[in-house]
């Protein structure tokens, strides 16, 4: 081959990886964009009237965009040991919070399924005192949406409250227990 012919070889593959670049921004930017949304896990005492000394678990969601996100289940995973796969399942968020501080009417309580837009936040609230996180080696905890896809919180960040649940049943001389 002569150094004709290579720069024409070398002048194809460039244009097919810059045509393959174009498409798939297009597709990424415009076609299907898939909506960032953070997830946050975290310990903490509600303030205000009646609440002194209330302490709840809030699993938070914030939408950066591009476009809105319906959130549709508050979720966790555990693993029973290194080699099975990851059990997910499902959290029952309070129903009616502040309202109401004890009662969860199931999975589709306390505002799920939520429809948020870009630079909105939807929080979940839980009892601090939740058994199934205490019992189980929870891993990853946050929402699901429409389209089945899982936001997670960060890890270290579920580890944490995990922590706090079981420092909190230690505390009051309970032993959790799913039922």
């Amino acid at each position: 081959m002569t150094t004709a012919d290579w720069a024409f070889v070398v002048s194809l593959l460039s244009f097919v990886v810059s045509l393959a670049a174009f498409v798939w921004n297009v597709w990424s930017k415009f076609i299907y964009p898939k909506p960032k949304v953070q997830i946050s896990f975290f310990s903490g005492f509600v303030m205000g009237d009646g609440f002194e000394g209330l302490e709840m678990l809030t699993l938070s969601a914030t939408n950066y965009g591009p476009g809105q996100v319906t959130l549709h289940l508050a979720v966790g995973r555990t693993r029973v040991s290194r080699l099975t796969k990851l059990k997910s399942f499902m959290l029952n968020p309070l129903h009616d919070f502040p309202s109401q501080t004890e009662y969860t009417l199931g999975p589709f309580s306390g505002g799920l399924p939520k429809k948020i837009d870009v630079g909105e936040n939807f929080s979940a609230y839980f009892t601090k005192k939740h058994s199934a996180i205490a019992v189980q080696n929870v891993i990853d905890v946050g929402f699901t949406d429409t389209f089945g896809r899982c936001h997670w919180a960060r890890r270290r960040d579920v580890s944490k409250v995990r922590q706090e649940v079981q420092k909190a049943f230690a505390d009051d001389g309970e032993t959790p227990s799913l039922e």
